[in-house]
């Protein structure tokens, strides 16, 4: 049996020395990575680089750092090996850098954008402006191994990064996608709710379903969600863990 786990969180360069990652451990994953240890069972471990590493010499690790290196491990790990399970754990970014601009750059360009042509209505500059920072590549800063702090605004321009979890039934239909969903501060209905759309919309068999706030030292609340609605409810990781292995060892 083939189990595909994913852990810990992405991390998106900035320059050489500067990244935007997230407070992801992987401490999730590591505890069912862990619990699956003595069983028949083949473990490719897919982690973000803070991610916490399960005790268990057997697990096949793949480090990624960005988005787009998730995106290019999965798709080669599920396009050549057969899973049964994939534990997608990790917390992804939604964006990933475009580019770097500063402010004295872009009102530069900005500026030369109005003086070029004539705007009669608020509207039009309004699109003026959001055709200026869409094109961000044409105010961005040329490629530096550390981007110069002399400037008093480092300008950030994201775009969306590879959903990859929506990809996963699409390199391979035949598997069994067990997703997670973490949202914060909101109502069961409302999490519930939010973890059936992303079971029909990533062709998922399940979501665990978290809310921040209920995440504190030893506490983990999770809610096992179908298609049905919540099929389990569990305390802590270790048992978010022991009914995952569960659902795997009894297929």
């Amino acid at each position: 049996m083939n189990i595909l786990i994913t852990a810990g969180g992405t991390s998106e360069k900035i320059d050489e020395v500067r990244h935007l990652t997230n407070h992801a451990t992987g401490s999730l994953g590591k505890e069912i990575a862990n619990s699956l240890k003595n069983e028949a069972v083949n473990v490719y471990y897919v982690h973000g680089p803070q991610a916490v590493l399960p005790e268990n010499d057997a697990i096949h690790f793949f480090p990624i750092h960005s988005v787009q290196d998730l995106y290019d491990t999965m798709k080669k790990l599920l396009t050549t090996i057969s899973f049964d399970y994939v534990i997608h754990s990790m917390a992804v970014s939604d964006y990933e850098l475009d580019t770097a601009t500063n402010e004295a750059l872009l009102s530069e360009q900005i500026a030369e954008k109005i003086i070029s042509e004539e705007y009669k209505t608020k509207e039009e500059l309004a699109q003026l402006i959001k055709q200026v920072l869409t094109d961000s590549h044409q105010s961005a800063q040329p490629a530096q191994k550390k981007i110069s702090s002399k400037n008093d605004k480092l300008i950030l321009v994201m775009k969306k990064a590879p959903k990859v979890i929506s990809q996963i039934k699409t390199w391979q239909p035949s598997t069994h996608l067990i997703g997670f969903k973490l949202l914060v501060d909101v109502s069961e209905e409302e999490l519930v709710s939010v973890a059936q759309d992303s079971i029909e919309k990533n062709k998922a068999d399940y979501i665990l379903a978290n809310d921040l706030t209920h995440i504190k030292g030893d506490q983990h609340i999770g809610l096992f969600v179908s298609k049905q609605g919540i099929e389990q409810r569990f305390n802590t990781k270790k048992e978010i863990a022991q009914g995952m292995k569960q659902l795997i060892l009894k297929n």
